[in-house]
């Protein structure tokens, strides 16, 4: 019995070299065809290649009689590794986005004033009855103590009821997860809806935390890479090749950080339709939609049939520092995200979701107030930038604008470095939310006389970098 168990294991043994050997040869070659495209100015990626490549694989792997979740898996690694061997990674961009942002609070740390103009907050005071009922709830409650990971009933049905009067729906609370903030929203739905053997899609430019998140549930990411000289228009048939690919999730972000951009009624009616076709789920991330200066429609407005809706506190109540938004799912999703929770925030304090109750029951009047003070910023900053050498799109909604520099080779994350130690003015490089190295962001969260003048000292740097 030993001696053949030991055959086996040496079999097994050589297989493996063969494999590996195999393996070897598949990147050496893949290597070649990327030396070949950049030779011949060739896209380094091709979904329609690569769709025959998984069909053709999975198909093999049917006739074997392997499980087709394994091929998914081992063929969605080799084109993982194959793209590494081309020089095509996907690294996290975050980087660029908080290095200004850490290197902004070292600054002030030594004393420096700066132009806060990367932040994404809005200086907005929470309102008094929502610190009053926080308040309340921590000092009526002899216990301070651990509640639901999925949230305290009754503000998930205050979330319910309050969506089900904004959109006409019948959602109940066993649809509404309370997350630690909309970034929680957005990690646990990445996490719980794709893994290595998925394909998940954005939209360039991208909010960075929707690629970091992506990197550490080891899923492949496709991007379809949007410009300013066509209003940020996406290419709906791009999203359809992208989805013949085998996407599992499309991530939307609406209005978008960081170009404010809307997306139309008919494109997202479009978007929607082939996600439906395609049993792909849509993460829209709608934080930003209490900002809106043009017709805007909700994911939950659509026939959408698998959607994960993720909403904050944060920008629509003046709550950032309060770490408390939901999502808005199907109930099984909703589990799911729900065991996520379970292992790493435990819960949302529940002063906090006490204090979010009385939130939800804040008058229009103050909320619209909110947004009248962004639109107000919005065309302060126009009107600075229409003077300007820079390009840019007035955006639709949101709390930042996405200028272009149009000087050739420029790079922003060098640009926003020096602004940064010059000017004293901050601003979030473009290379953070995608292929944007012409680009920054401008946040709208401060006050108007900075904005004026953080514009002013980035057009007086500009013209500097010229002569450089």
């Amino acid at each position: 019995m030993s001696n053949n168990l030991e055959i086996s294991r040496k079999k097994i043994r050589e297989l493996d070299k063969k494999i590996l050997s195999l393996i070897k040869e598949r990147l050496d070659v893949a290597k070649r065809i990327g030396d070949t495209k950049k030779k011949n100015g060739l896209s380094p990626i091709n979904l329609k290649v690569e769709k025959k490549v998984v069909d053709n694989s999975l198909q093999m792997g049917k006739t074997i009689g392997l499980n087709e979740e394994f091929s998914k898996k081992i063929i969605n690694m080799l084109i993982s590794e194959s793209l590494k061997v081309q020089g095509i990674i996907s690294e996290g961009r975050s980087k660029y986005l908080y290095g200004v942002f850490e290197k902004a609070r070292e600054m002030m740390s030594k004393g420096d004033k700066l132009i806060r103009l990367e932040i994404g907050e809005p200086n907005f005071q929470s309102p008094t009855p929502v610190k009053e009922a926080a308040k309340k709830a921590l000092t009526t409650n002899e216990k301070i103590g651990y509640v639901s990971s999925v949230g305290i009933k009754e503000l998930r049905e205050a979330v319910a009821n309050k969506v089900n009067q904004t959109y006409k729906l019948e959602i109940t609370p066993n649809h509404v997860l309370i997350t630690p903030g909309g970034k929680f929203g957005v990690f646990a739905s990445i996490l719980t809806t794709v893994s290595e053997v998925n394909r998940l899609l954005l939209i360039e430019p991208y909010w960075p935390v929707y690629e970091e998140c992506a990197i550490l549930a080891r899923t492949r990411i496709d991007r379809i890479h949007t410009v300013l000289d066509n209003g940020w228009k996406i290419d709906v048939e791009k999203i359809k090749e992208a989805f013949d690919t085998g996407t599992k999730l499309l991530i939307l972000c609406n209005p978008s950080n960081p170009t404010g951009n809307i997306i139309p009624e008919d494109e997202l009616k479009s978007i929607v339709e082939l996600a439906n076709d395609n049993n792909v789920t849509i993460l829209t991330d709608e934080v930003y939609d209490a900002y809106t200066f043009k017709p805007f429609r909700s994911i939950l407005e659509t026939s959408c049939e698998n959607y994960i809706y993720i909403q904050s506190f944060s920008k629509r109540y003046g709550m950032t520092g309060w770490r408390v938004g939901y999502a808005i799912s199907s109930p099984e999703t909703i589990k799911k995200m729900q065991k996520i929770m379970q292992i790493s925030a435990t819960c949302v304090p529940e002063f906090i979701q006490k204090a979010a109750i009385e939130a939800l029951e804040i008058d229009d009047a103050t909320l619209a107030m909110f947004s009248e003070t962004i639109k107000k910023r919005v065309e302060i900053a126009s009107k600075e930038l229409d003077d300007s050498p820079l390009s840019y799109k007035k955006p639709d909604g949101g709390m930042y604008i996405f200028p272009r520099v149009n000087i050739e080779k420029f790079n922003s994350q060098d640009f926003a470095l020096k602004l940064l130690s010059d000017q004293k003015v901050a601003v979030s490089p473009g290379q953070a939310f995608g292929d944007y190295p012409r680009h920054f962001r401008i946040s709208l969260g401060g006050s108007e006389e900075d904005i004026k003048e953080g514009i002013h000292r980035i057009v007086k740097m500009i013209e500097k970098w010229q002569d450089m």
